[in-house]
């Protein structure tokens, strides 16, 4: 992997998106044109702004073949067409040091001049790593200016194309470095590419030197896929019953060359899907982990439990599942006749028992004729598991004709699959004959 700094093209770019800035120059630059002990050398210049904005405070930094070897500043402000005496020392290596001795220094010394109460934003590296939705960007970038940076504004960059402009609302202080991730989920091709990221690209932050905004590298890709398996399904408790939440266990293991993210998990009963879920978690090549969904039994009975992530499935794992323990009416009969007559009052005797595994609380019988409510009753003690009960319920009719009369028993809280409710009902003539 090679990584370059910013091209030629790439600065014309910057310099012309980028706003109006104070322009420095070094007017009557001077040597001391001697050599101290440890290799010290003397200099001082005029900086003068030569532009209509203020520039806030100067800073003159020192070159020997493009490393930085010292500088000097002022921090006051210089205004527009002002200028200010910069001096100071620097040190050379002691072997570039004879250089000096053989030619002057203003041909191996060079000055930079930049406002210097600024800050100085500078990609200082790129890195990238596959995983499962794509290409995951990791950009460092150092404030190398004497003021914070409000924010980091960037761009990024694909063999030239823009694929993505945003803004990390971080204040980054003088001499911190500050890392954003970018996310690329585009399809990722293999082969050479360049990648780049440009700093501020319109502008908008006052940086002491636009020259240092951009990075780029050449990145190598390769035609790697994700992959992985599942197994290990198991439940807990054992004992599943219908109606009680079981904890369903399984394991993924990353078998494929890149990293996995936000695996999505299907659990499937009798190969029909009856949950799904994210984990937020990421998974290395060879990494493994466990996992658990929870599952609500509806039907008793053998199941087929089976999990599915990205398109593999694990081997399925069959279960028993009990009846839940709940309440269930039974033998239920009422002695209603096929035909009355007009005013004949009707005792009619409602027998029941419980063939349920809890006891029944507040049982009641409700009789209805022709869709209203004609009398209820209700026992005074629970039914227990296997016992039996009766309840009268009273109906005359008022009018003859056909009639529906419909019976219901009911059980508070009866919240199972073998509900404790039960309705019959019944058609009876009614003879236009009184007693």
């Amino acid at each position: 992997m090679r990584k370059t700094m910013t091209t030629l093209l790439g600065l014309a770019l910057l310099s012309s998106a980028a706003g109006a800035r104070p322009r420095l120059d070094a007017a009557s630059p001077h040597w001391s044109g001697e050599l101290k002990p440890g290799g010290q050398i003397g200099y001082s210049l005029r900086a003068v702004n030569r532009s209509k904005e203020i520039s806030r405070g100067v800073l003159c930094s020192i070159y020997l073949q493009g490393k930085k070897i010292g500088q000097v500043f002022s921090a006051a402000d210089l205004p527009a067409q002002g200028e200010v005496l910069l001096e100071g020392t620097c040190s050379l290596p002691p072997d570039l040091a004879a250089e000096i001795q053989k030619r002057a220094p203003e041909q191996v010394l060079t000055m930079q001049l930049q406002p210097y109460r600024v800050p100085d934003l500078s990609p200082a590296d790129i890195s990238v790593e596959k995983n499962s939705e794509g290409l995951r960007w990791t950009v460092t970038v150092v404030n190398k200016g004497a003021a914070p940076a409000p924010a980091v504004p960037y761009q990024l960059f694909w063999d030239g194309k823009a694929i993505a402009q945003k803004k990390a609302l971080e204040s980054v202080q003088p001499g911190d470095s500050y890392q954003f991730i970018y996310q690329d989920k585009r399809p990722l091709e293999g082969g050479k590419h360049k990648l780049s990221c440009w700093i501020d690209p319109t502008g908008e932050l006052e940086d002491a030197d636009t020259s240092n905004n951009q990075y780029q590298l050449e990145w190598q890709g390769s035609a790697s896929k994700s992959d992985l398996t599942a197994r290990g399904v198991s439940i807990e408790p054992e004992n599943a019953v219908v109606g009680s939440p079981v904890r369903v266990m399984f394991a993924l293991t990353n078998t494929g060359d890149v990293e996995l993210l936000k695996l999505p998990v299907v659990l499937k009963v009798d190969d029909k899907v009856e949950g799904e879920k994210k984990f937020f978690q990421s998974l290395p090549p060879g990494g493994e982990t466990e996992l658990t969904m929870t599952w609500v039994p509806t039907e008793a009975g053998q199941h087929r439990l089976s999990v599915s992530c990205q398109g593999v499935t694990s081997p399925a794992k069959t279960i028993e599942v009990a009846g839940r323990p709940g309440y269930k009416f039974g033998a239920f009969q009422a002695n209603v006749p096929k035909r009355s007559r007009l005013e004949k009052e009707w005792i009619i005797n409602t027998t029941f028992r419980n063939l349920g595994t809890l006891p029944c609380d507040s049982v009641r019988a409700v009789l209805w004729a022709d869709g209203s409510k004609v009398w209820s009753a209700r026992l005074d003690q629970p039914l227990q598991p296997g016992g039996e009960a009766a309840l009268d319920l009273r109906w005359s009719a008022d009018k003859p004709g056909k009639h529906e009369l419909r019976i219901e028993v009911t059980a508070q809280g009866a919240k199972a699959d073998q509900s404790a409710d039960i309705r019959n009902t019944y058609q009876v003539e009614v003879d236009n004959v009184s007693e």
